[in-house]
């Protein structure tokens, strides 16, 4: 029975520091955070949390050619900031979002595309 004890014991430790480095690994990958995500209106909404103020952000919004659309320099003093992106201008296709800051980038792209309303005839 002591060694059964034993044998779970040293496997939940190495799984427990497994997790552990797991979590360090993703913590140091990752300078900064971002949450960039639609609203019901069809905006937008880009959400930077930096966690020092050591340089600038740069926010880019470019077209599947490539061309920025957008672009926006956040100074370094600040760490938290929001931006909701109106599209509606846009034309249809593809598109990416850009957030860098002290070299990384994260990045999501995105698709807009009109719904064509069919053509009807009737005769009265």
């Amino acid at each position: 029975m002591k060694t059964t004890f034993k044998t779970f014991a040293v496997a939940f430790a190495l799984i427990a520091a497994s997790f552990t480095a797991n979590a360090e690994e993703t913590k140091k990958a990752s300078g900064f955070g971002t949450g960039i995500y639609t609203t019901k209106s069809g905006k937008i909404n880009v959400l930077v949390d930096k966690p020092n103020a050591d340089a600038n952000t740069t926010l880019l919004l470019k077209n599947e050619k490539g061309d920025v659309v957008y672009q926006e320099t956040v100074s370094k003093k600040t760490q938290k900031f929001g931006r909701t992106l109106n599209v509606d201008e846009l034309r249809s296709g593809k598109y990416e979002i850009q957030v860098t800051s002290q070299g990384e980038t994260q990045s999501k792209s995105f698709e807009l595309s009109n719904q064509e309303t069919a053509r009807t005839l009737q005769i009265k």
